[in-house]
């Protein structure tokens, strides 16, 4: 018996994408699926093409909502099964996705099956793997880690028990996502296939917003912070808290025009004592003194 798989598709003006989605979910024949479509109220065809296959749909809606995590969310609370991941409506499964996941699934240990990932855009593809993963890992993004989110699957109670995703992050809200589920449930079971086509276009967020990522994974490291179930994760967040600092001086002091490159230069060697300690950081601070000697 495989497993049963819940899949939520969040969704807003999606239609020249849409249709390729719900047929790359309903034509795996999985024999446990439970598809639900969250529509954010569409303008365009997206709400026509959803009717198309309301039939084989578990539940859908249109109406207007808080963005893509509050979609999910919403998604969530009619979902069942075992297995659970959304997949946004511009991506794809590729064909036998379904299969290879529910049967990692089928052995009690595994808490999360993560596989391969084809990124690809209108003129190139590129194979990314999951790998390494682990909640420190993650978060300091350690050599050899990767994560792309419609790769990575999770058992349903395990991804509500962690506290799912959380609707006040639009952008890093998977990364946070998996960093709590990885630090409470951490046996990974990896598959060696392309699970998902992860589509990169001008309209994608990846794409468009990578500085927001990175404003949201401070705030994220901030509030694993202050949170005590955490706690063994706090030596690692002090860290990335301490690196962000360090590198905002570093900008800012190489920056500073209206200094001499000799003020600049005795500024950072003055503040040496605050650098955190890594190999990394250490030649980030020497490629700061080298770019204002040498500008």
């Amino acid at each position: 018996m495989l497993p049963s798989i819940s899949i939520v598709t969040p969704t807003f003006n999606q239609g020249q994408y849409i249709e390729q989605t719900i047929n790359s979910v309903l034509d795996q024949q999985y024999p446990n699926l439970e598809y639900i479509i969250v529509d954010g109220g569409s303008t365009d065809n997206s709400v026509s093409i959803i009717k198309k296959y309301e039939r084989h749909l578990a539940w859908w809606v249109s109406e207007k909502d808080k963005g893509q995590t509050n979609a999910i969310n919403k998604g969530l609370q009619r979902c069942t099964g075992e297995v659970f991941n959304w997949l946004n409506s511009d991506d794809y499964l590729q064909q036998g996705a379904l299969q290879k996941i529910g049967a990692a699934f089928n052995s009690p240990e595994v808490d999360l099956v993560a596989g391969k990932v084809n990124n690809f855009s209108a003129d190139k593809n590129e194979i990314v793997a999951n790998q390494h993963l682990s909640a420190a890992g993650l978060m300091r993004w350690d050599k050899g880690v990767q994560f792309i989110q419609p790769g990575v699957w999770m058992r349903r109670t395990n991804f509500i028990a962690c506290g799912g995703v959380k609707e006040r992050f639009h952008y890093s809200f998977d990364w946070d996502l998996l960093i709590r589920y990885l630090y409470f449930y951490p046996s990974v079971k990896y598959l060696d296939d392309v699970l998902v086509n992860f589509r990169l276009h001008n309209e994608s967020k990846t794409v468009s917003s990578l500085g927001k990522f990175a404003e949201e994974e401070k705030l994220i490291i901030r509030e694993l912070y202050t949170t005590n179930k955490f706690a063994s994760l706090h030596p690692v967040c002090k860290w990335k808290m301490d690196r962000s600092r360090w590198t905002g001086f570093l900008t800012d002091t190489t920056n500073a025009a209206d200094r001499s490159k000799l003020n600049r230069v005795y500024t950072i060697l003055k503040q040496l004592n605050k650098q955190p300690s890594d190999p990394k950081i250490m030649r980030m601070t020497l490629g700061a003194i080298k770019k204002i000697l040498i500008s």
